[in-house]
């Protein structure tokens, strides 16, 4: 074996390995060679960066590390743990490692790329502008430079500029991956598929290997029906930089649909609280198919799926696993039940609250008129949190529908917008009244209808089988498909869309419409209505 040679050997065929892109060789090779030389900061820095390539990034971070404790005045090791750090998401510690590299090294545009980057993911968008403006004065014309300001411009909502400055990318380097990615990102956005979809195959033309433009692939084939290709593309989420930083590691076998007989599966919660009220609803096909099921989902939704019948054992996020055999992700079981548009699961109620509790919540909020759950903002972490949220003052005016009660769901920062807007919004704050998903699911099933942004409550509803108004950006999320007012997800659910991308008025006109016929219908008919149809 060539990792068995002498030191001198090894780094030369490990360096070349690296080179070429030959990840596991050069692995072996620089770990042999950390065993011979283990006081040199080079083969510690290179084992670091073969550790990275391979996604092993806490392994990478502790090579990193011990090549730093070997040579704390090196520029290449923190530009290589800063650039570790953006990949972690760690944006924080990137701009510490990135500043140190500079201090030492003050003329390298590539780190000051880098730092640009960690600050504009850090969301300090005027400190990203001056460090690209650095950049572009030491390397007039860097394609990454003009890049780094087209993704400030994508971050910051400014798609036309974004999308330009990509542009221009790509006349001074027509074969930079990450531009044509990032246009198609920009077109996905505004909601032109066509283009989106060239630019993405542009990038797997330049690199086959690259799951970013695969897995946005397989999010417009979603978003088109194409249920058969659109499951396995998504798969390939587990080797983007965003998923790799929260991929498990588990010894036992991914279930993709085999006979269980009997065995134990850990369905495990991989995204947002959302995707887990969808996606929960497999939990009991997975025991039909002979399993023995084990749902480990977020702290605050543990206590509402624990009295939800037919969902097997339920454990929280952080606590200890039991044995178990098999295990597979949420958002993997349609693809394990090959799902298709006319296969979707979507009998409901399959998530029920504590009855006690909502005899208390209907008692508390009886009266004749219609009781509406609102919810306008996500969790500002959300990628396109700025896309699909809504200031409570555009939705203020739905508030004033004669006939109607309204009551604020919202949790988060975004909460205080009912503060903020004072008498300008007739709403009832029940923030502190929802400790988890348990107190909001009493709360929803005594109301009539919820009305509410794509985000975890519109899920709540839609899983309850409560009638639910779901208020969606011109590029919404696949789940909700293309051109159609109805989900198949969630037969009580209606959908309003954006006709154009940022513009809410119109969405928030056509539900005050249809809010107000709705209240009128009923009280034609003899009364107010408890819940919308």
């Amino acid at each position: 074996k060539p990792e068995d040679g002498d030191a001198g050997t090894l780094g030369s065929l490990g360096k070349a390995y690296l080179d070429e892109g030959q990840l596991s060789p050069a692995h072996r090779c620089h770990q042999r060679l950390a065993e011979l030389v283990p006081k040199s900061p080079q083969v510690h820095l290179r084992l670091g960066t073969t550790l990275e390539g391979l996604g092993d990034w806490d392994a990478a971070a502790a090579s990193y590390g011990r090549a730093l404790e070997l040579q704390p005045d090196s520029a290449d090791i923190y530009g290589s743990l800063g650039r570790l750090k953006c990949k972690q998401g760690a944006y924080e510690e990137a701009v510490e490692a990135c500043r140190r590299s500079l201090s030492l090294a003050p003329n390298r545009h590539e780190i000051y790329n880098l730092l640009g980057f960690a600050l504009i993911n850090k969301g300090d968008y005027g400190a990203a502008v001056e460090v690209y403006r650095r950049a572009l004065l030491l390397k007039p014309g860097s394609a990454y430079s003009v890049f780094g300001l087209g993704y400030l411009f994508e971050r910051q909502g400014d798609l036309a500029s974004a999308a330009e400055s990509y542009q221009l990318v790509l006349k001074l380097d027509p074969g930079l991956v990450d531009a044509h990615l990032h246009l198609g990102i920009t077109h996905f956005l505004e909601g032109d598929l066509e283009k989106a979809v060239e630019c993405f195959a542009r990038v797997q033309e330049l690199a086959p290997d690259n799951n970013e433009a695969r897995t946005f692939l397989g999010h417009i084939h979603l978003l088109q029906g194409n249920f058969p290709l659109g499951w396995s593309e998504h798969e390939y989420r587990w080797n983007t930089a965003h998923f790799l930083r929260h991929r498990r590691k588990f010894s036992q076998p991914l279930w993709k649909g085999e006979p269980l007989e009997g065995s134990r599966i850990l369905l495990h919660a991989e995204q947002g609280l959302g995707d887990t009220l969808q996606f929960v609803r497999y939990a009991p096909l997975v025991e039909a198919r002979g399993g023995n099921v084990v749902l480990e989902v977020q702290r605050r939704l543990h206590r509402l799926l624990t009295l939800s019948s037919g969902l097997g054992e339920v454990i929280r996020w952080g606590d200890a696993l039991p044995e178990f055999d098999w295990q597979c992700p949420m958002l993997s079981l349609p693809w394990a039940f090959a799902t298709r548009l006319n296969s979707i699961p979507a009998q409901v109620p399959y998530v029920h609250p504590d009855p006690a509790r909502v005899e208390t919540w209907r008692q508390r909020l009886s009266g004749n008129s219609l009781r509406i759950g609102l919810v306008w903002g996500g969790s500002p972490t959300f990628p396109h949190e700025r896309w699909r949220s809504i200031p409570l003052e555009l939705l203020a005016p739905l508030t004033d529908t004669e006939g109607t009660t309204f009551y604020s769901l919202q949790m988060g920062p975004k909460a205080s917008q009912v503060k903020e807007l004072g008498s300008r919004v007739r709403i009832v704050d029940l923030q502190d009244e929802q400790e988890d998903f348990a107190d909001t699911a009493a709360i929803v099933a005594s109301l009539g209808l919820v009305i509410s942004i794509d985000t975890s409550v519109a899920h709540l509803a839609g899983a309850m089988g409560k009638p639910v108004w779901i208020l969606l950006h011109k590029s919404p999320d696949w789940r909700w498909l293309l051109d159609r007012e109805d989900s198949p997800w969630y037969p009580t659910a209606r959908l309003f869309r954006q006709s154009t991308l940022g513009n809410w008025q119109d969405v928030v006109a056509r539900v005050e419409c249809e809010l107000r016929a709705l209240v009128a219908k009923s009280a034609a008919a003899g009364g107010a209505p408890s819940r919308a149809p």
